[in-house]
């Protein structure tokens, strides 16, 4: 069956056109069905033809997920649009139903236009629309990829404490009742008595910092003394702050026929330290963790508030931290007694994201982040440096562009620093860059905490 021009007043950016005008639609289209789930749009495939959707719907889904971006039907105009630069789909288009469609090729759009000079309009506010759209979305994506790598470093910061803590409360419950075993077997031989003093003994031990160099030499005289009794575990005595001389005065304490079971006895006290303080510290590094996120994130609090710069950019870093223990050393210059910036802290803390992440791409394995915040006048200048290549000078003028990136495709989407651009002129501040091969420098300026909102 054959379109007439009533069929395309079911469209509503066609509904009022003249009717010559649709009438050179028909005669220049093409018209196409589709049936549901048949590909209609393909990933890769150029722009070339205008579709005007008269029956069914449309799903248009990235090329690398199953999740839907958009979906359109009957009455929408979709695909290539006069005016737009886009060179290929990034994803397909499948028909959700049977879709009967007309399709205006591109090499017709300028003589479309001359024809019907009314769709002009139309369609350029069709292709703002699209561009919002794709803008937004293209927003909350890079959101949720920076999220998603903060998960993912903060996944890997959490496992390690958790599984060492893990290893040693389950070494932890063995070593109590060989504990309790050796302290009955040493209570036989030196009395009770005896026992409290040896206690009094062990508890002096304090684990004591060492250079290198005096810790190799400490371990080596521990182990020689130790070396007649079978006990060969020299650096479990040096990190419970052991001494030759502590060992001496534990020899002077106990009667020779005893000192093999006292010294068994003693390892296995000091080794149960030992699994008592890593529960402690590792539960500390998950609890600091923990804290760190709720913090990142401003969890339970007012989301535009006083925010404190400093403590923002320290949980960042501490996100970080698995990144960070590489060669990469961060040099931190904080001046003292800074003001608070009243902003959306999470939005913020979104920036430091960005900048950080970037800085640590650019420079590998090894490198220095430089971290320097000081007050500028009414306004806080926080900048972020890197010793990275830097970035050429004819492109600095358009990286904070939507859509414009240097990383290789895969890696990057564009709208990092173009999200943190507009974040920043959000909170009225401005930021900038600045580079040089070995010294790239981000420098975001944000308005202070003015005296009636402190107030």
């Amino acid at each position: 069956m054959s379109l007439s021009p009533a069929d395309l007043r079911t469209v509503p950016a066609l509904a009022d056109l003249p009717e010559a005008g649709l009438q050179w639609l028909i005669d220049h289209g093409k018209e196409l069905r589709f049936k549901a789930g048949q590909a209609v749009l393909r990933d890769g495939d150029p722009p070339d033809w205008m579709l005007i959707l008269l029956e069914g719907s449309l799903e248009f889904r990235w090329a690398d997920s199953s999740d839907a971006l958009y979906d359109t039907g009957a009455g929408d105009i979709v695909g290539a649009l006069p005016y737009s630069r886009m060179q290929q789909y990034n994803g397909t288009g499948w028909a959700r139903a049977d879709l009967h469609c007309l399709a205006i090729h591109r090499q017709d759009f300028a003589s479309m236009l001359e024809a019907i000079p009314q769709l002009t309009p139309r369609l350029v506010g069709i292709l703002l629309d699209r561009v919002r759209y794709v803008s937004r979305l293209d927003f909350r994506m890079e959101k949720l990829a920076s999220l998603g790598k903060l998960s993912a470093g903060l996944a890997h910061e959490l496992g390690n404490p958790t599984a060492a803590a893990t290893r040693a409360a389950l070494e932890l419950a063995e070593a109590l009742t060989e504990l309790q075993t050796q302290a009955a077997l040493v209570t036989e031989q030196i009395g009770v008595a005896g026992l409290r003093d040896l206690l009094g003994h062990l508890q002096i031990l304090q684990p004591t910092p060492l250079s290198g160099l005096k810790r190799a030499d400490l371990e080596d005289k521990l182990a020689a003394w130790l070396e007649p009794y079978h006990i060969h575990e020299a650096e479990e005595w040096a990190d419970a702050g052991a001494t030759v001389a502590w060992l001496e005065g534990l020899q002077s304490r106990t009667p020779a026929e005893a000192l093999p079971a006292v010294l068994t006895w003693m390892r296995t006290a000091i080794r149960t330290q030992g699994m008592v303080r890593l529960v402690q510290e590792t539960t500390q590094r998950i609890s600091r963790l923990v804290m760190a996120v709720k913090r990142y994130t401003f969890m339970d609090q007012a989301p535009k508030q006083a925010v404190d710069v400093v403590e923002g950019l320290e949980n960042t870093l501490l996100i970080f931290g698995h990144r960070l223990k590489r060669s990469i050393q961060v040099l931190r210059d904080y001046a003292p007694d800074l003001p608070r910036v009243w902003a959306f802290g999470t939005e913020l803390n979104q920036v430091w994201t960005n900048l950080i992440d970037n800085a640590l791409d650019a420079m590998g394995e090894a490198g220095t982040l430089t971290i320097r915040i000081v007050q500028e006048g009414n306004f806080l200048l926080v900048e972020i440096g890197d010793s990275g290549p830097g970035i050429p000078a004819e492109i600095q003028g358009r990286i904070f562009d939507p859509f414009f990136t240097t990383k290789e495709v895969g890696r990057g989407t564009g709208l990092g620093l173009e999200m943190v651009r507009r974040i920043v002129q959000g909170h009225d501040g401005t930021i900038r860059v600045e580079s040089r091969p070995g010294d790239t420098r981000f420098q975001v300026r944000l308005p202070l905490l003015s005296a009636e909102v402190e107030a």
